[in-house]
């Protein structure tokens, strides 16, 4: 059953996108960039997550978030998307949080 559906996914050229929200211990929380994959999305998630228990840190922006402050890694949604719309789904999102990250510099300055 489930070649099936990974045939399906990629001969109707959709993909699988995972939206990730960190919680950390002091109450701060945010999203990773969403993980895209035809058919296996949940193993790329799982990659970024030993990657960073492994090195210890995980880099955004101008943050530096140690592995030991995460509460919790939430995946709070999972949507199966065309490849455009997906590629558009994640540009608006950097976009986004582009526009997030240089407030939040703007407001430390």
């Amino acid at each position: 059953m489930a070649n099936t559906d990974e045939k399906t996914q990629q001969e109707d050229g959709t993909v699988l996108v995972a939206y990730v929200t960190v919680h950390l211990e002091s109450g701060e929380s945010f999203e990773l960039l969403p993980f895209e994959d035809a058919q296996d999305v949940k193993s790329k998630v799982g990659d970024l997550l030993k990657d960073w228990a492994k090195s210890g840190f995980l880099i955004r922006g101008n943050h530096i978030y140690p592995w030991h402050r995460v509460k919790l890694v939430e995946a709070t949604k999972v949507e199966e998307l065309s490849r455009d719309g997906s590629k558009l789904r994640v540009q608006e999102w950097q976009a986004g949080d582009k526009a997030r990250l240089q407030q939040s510099f703007w407001m430390t300055k």
